[in-house]
């Protein structure tokens, strides 16, 4: 999922850093029961799903 969503700011030509954790603390805290997960502006959107480039694009759209 990684590189979908790599890919999926590059095509809205945003400028958002992407951090990744396998912290587990890290991912209690979002409520993250399995990986991959998506985490944007503090809030949880996905997880135990790996999202193709343009679902990821639509989020991104909704959420920033």
């Amino acid at each position: 999922m990684l590189v979908n969503l790599r890919k999926a700011i590059l095509e809205l030509d945003l400028d958002l850093s992407i951090k990744y954790t396998d912290n587990k603390g890290t991912m209690s805290y979002y409520g993250v029961m399995t990986l991959p997960a998506l985490v944007v502006n503090n809030q949880l959107i996905s997880y135990g799903e790996v999202l193709s480039q343009e679902k990821i694009v639509k989020i991104l759209k909704e959420n920033i």
